[in-house]
């Protein structure tokens, strides 16, 4: 048996293509008839392991992150940690705009994470949410890899 077909580590450097679902319906995107998709990689990744190790060197994704002096963890401050954690996760798009322009990694990342944020309803998830589920299932990531 191959088992490189198991290799969810490279393949999760390689990455995967995600595709977008509506934040308030679950619906999946589409520009006419192409996929919105977003360009994940996998949370197991070497790549993206070594991007959260310098983030924590440099202590900016797992930071206590206080909002105008307040010690609650608000919708707003969990929704900024999250969208630290996933940035490296995202390596690209394809048929997502902003404006009149394609989306861009890495300069459209933060923008993108930003258009919606959690918001604790049921079957409502923002685009966030959806890069860590699916970055971090491995089923995502596993088959062969452009390396295998």
């Amino acid at each position: 048996m191959d088992f490189s077909q198991f290799d969810s580590r490279t393949a999760s450097d390689d990455g995967r293509y995600m595709h977008a679902k509506h934040p308030a319906t679950g619906e999946l995107l589409l520009d006419g008839d192409k996929p919105c998709e977003v360009l994940c990689r996998g949370s197991e990744g070497r790549d993206v392991q070594t991007e959260i190790a310098k983030m924590r060197a440099a202590n900016v994704a797992l930071q206590d992150a206080k909002e105008d002096g307040a010690d609650e963890q608000t919708l707003s401050v969990l929704h900024k940690k999250l969208v630290q954690a996933v940035k490296p996760l995202i390596a690209g798009f394809r048929n997502i705009e902003r404006g009149d322009k394609p989306a861009q990694a890495p300069h459209d990342v933060a923008w993108f994470l930003d258009l919606n944020m959690l918001n604790g309803q049921p079957g409502e998830v923002s685009f966030a949410e959806q890069i860590a589920a699916f970055s971090t299932r491995r089923a995502n990531f596993l088959g062969k890899s452009s390396e295998s």
